[in-house]
């Protein structure tokens, strides 16, 4: 039955408009100290790297509130006892989070449209003759150089209406790229005309462009006149995101309910949130965040699940694991990288290091620093990251035929719980079956997806069993406990099934459990390189 007893409290998912939401009375956590912070620190254009579904569209939209004059939109906030004059600007706003972007020319008409909505406003009538012709081969070039014109065009002609220098706010600059169809010559059209920043400088009050990851060569990113990256400041470190403190300060009555809905204590419960949608960290003197839109679908659902995974992993991170020989399994126990690097990082098609753009993405954080050698430790933020990671490798990677029951990891847990090891071997070997290596007859790179599909497996269905790695007399490649059996694995490449049960007994890997009371089942496995899958298990219990 349906509780309307709390309906007033009314969550923003979805909700990036900041004034709609607060004309509908929607909970918010009130980041206008960083908006005030911006707008009066004396740097005129700012550039913020943040994870998707990470509140920078509802911070753009809040920019674009302020600038607006919009004064009654923040009554009882805490810029509201900061700013004494509320002025209403001229704003363009380039709103890139959704739309077809798939040819530069797409890109190019989307900005055309925002610069007539901003001519029609202001009155502004612009004719092409205005600009004069170059000699230039690069059609898409000379649109941007056009349409760059236009901009600082347009912008002269308010400032000399109104006296007033002009806002730019450009939401997921970067999705246009993401999703070109030709990289190189959207980053053309990006170049050509958001040299506007630099040329038009003095008809320009402040400029906000945010996104996932820097993109090199743009002009956005080069030049004395490129925006300030705030992405790793450690004042800023919470500009997006929640706080542990703004979780408590403005979802107790939320996190009382999902705590009584999963049965669980006030604190119980607030460490689980912090298990699976916390541990985000800018900087290593920062603050740690949730993610905003999973906690907040935690609480309307008042369920735990994996909310990120729903809206799919991003595209590019995609094609560039395709067009790698990335080893998945060098995530699992954190890695090292320069804090130098991170920071200066720029993606460069398909140049760029992964680890760097798995940071940017929002799959790694900042796990501790070590100052001698300026590097990061960088891990998994959460349990809802890792497994959509995980899952997201499986589902790009490992396509099984539905006949093969595809990698549904209720079905190996079946297996495992009715103790059906010849289950779990077949599902295993239909992963391997649908490997896309037929033409690689490389060893380096055979064993390497060998063991990434053990990996893969055994991680995931450790977030439901136990699954233990080492034990103090060596290193098992597997140990999976659940209510009734303790099962061991090791795993052999172009060797034999009796050799990797033997070395589970060498190594004694069992002995610790012997006294456990769930029946130890051992399993010794081969893979063969040259049939590309397992064709040899022993089994002993």
């Amino acid at each position: 039955m349906l509780d309307f007893s709390d309906i007033s409290r009314k969550l923003p998912i979805g909700v990036q408009s900041f004034e709609n939401l607060r004309e509908v009375g929607c909970l918010y956590v009130d980041k206008t100290d960083y908006v005030y912070f911006l707008t009066h620190s004396g740097t005129k254009s700012y550039f913020l790297a943040r994870p998707r579904r990470f509140g920078k569209s509802l911070f753009a939209n809040t920019l674009r509130a302020y600038f607006e004059g919009k004064k009654e939109c923040f009554a009882g906030l805490k810029i509201d006892a900061l700013e004494k004059e509320w002025i209403k600007y001229p704003i363009v706003y380039f709103d890139f989070v959704d739309g077809d972007y798939s040819t530069p020319q797409t890109l190019i008409d989307k900005i055309k449209i925002v610069l007539q909505d901003f001519e029609k406003e202001y009155g502004i009538q612009f004719e092409e003759k205005f600009i004069a012709s170059e000699n230039n081969e690069d059609e898409d070039n000379i649109e941007a150089q056009k349409l760059s014109f236009r901009f600082r065009y347009d912008m002269e002609s308010v400032y000399q209406k109104t006296g007033l220098q002009t806002v730019i706010i450009v939401d997921e600059y970067d999705n246009p790229l993401i999703t070109s169809e030709n990289l190189s010559e959207s980053k053309k059209v990006f170049r050509g005309f958001f040299s506007v920043l630099k040329s038009a400088d003095k008809f320009i009050r402040f400029a906000f462009i945010a996104g996932v990851t820097k993109f090199a060569k743009t002009s956005i990113f080069s030049g004395a006149n490129q925006p300030l990256d705030i992405s790793s400041n450690e004042k800023l470190s919470a500009i997006c995101g929640i706080t542990h403190e703004e979780l408590i300060d403005n979802f107790s009555p939320e996190i009382k309910k999902l705590a009584d809905n999963q049965e669980l204590s006030f604190d119980e419960c607030v460490a689980e949130l912090k298990h699976w949608y916390d541990g985000y960290l800018f900087h290593e003197k920062g603050v740690k965040v949730f993610n905003p839109v999973s906690l907040l679908s935690a609480f309307a659902n008042e369920d735990f699940q994996n909310y990120w995974y729903d809206t799919g992993n991003p595209t590019i991170l995609m094609q560039r694991i395709h067009n790698s020989y990335f080893d998945f399994r060098y995530l699992e126990n954190d890695v090292k990288y320069p804090k130098d690097l991170l920071k200066s990082h720029k993606d460069d098609e398909f140049k760029a290091d992964l680890v760097a753009l798995l940071y940017y993405s929002g799959y790694l954080t900042i796990k501790s620093y070590d100052r001698p050698t300026r590097a990061y430790t960088l891990g998994f933020p959460n349990n809802e990251i890792k497994l959509s990671f995980l899952n997201g490798l499986v589902d790009e990677f490992y396509q099984i035929p539905d006949s093969l029951s595809g990698f549904n990891y209720s079905y190996f847990l079946d297996d495992f719980a009715s103790g059906n090891i010849e289950g779990v071997i077949t599902r295993l070997q239909a992963l391997y079956s649908s490997l896309p290596y037929a033409n690689d007859n490389n060893i380096k790179y055979l064993e390497r997806d060998f063991q990434n599909v053990i990996y893969l497996v055994f991680t995931i269905l450790g977030q439901f069993v136990v699954s233990e790695l080492h034990s103090s007399k060596g290193r098992a490649d597997s140990i999976l406990i659940n209510q009734n059996y303790v099962y061991i694995f090791e795993f052999k490449m172009d060797s034999d099934a009796q050799t990797a049960l033997d070395q589970i007994n060498e190594k004694d890997y069992a002995g610790r459990f012997k006294a456990d009371g769930r029946k130890i089942v051992k399993v010794g496995v081969n893979f063969s390189s040259a049939k590309k899958n397992i064709d040899d298990w022993k089994v002993e219990v």
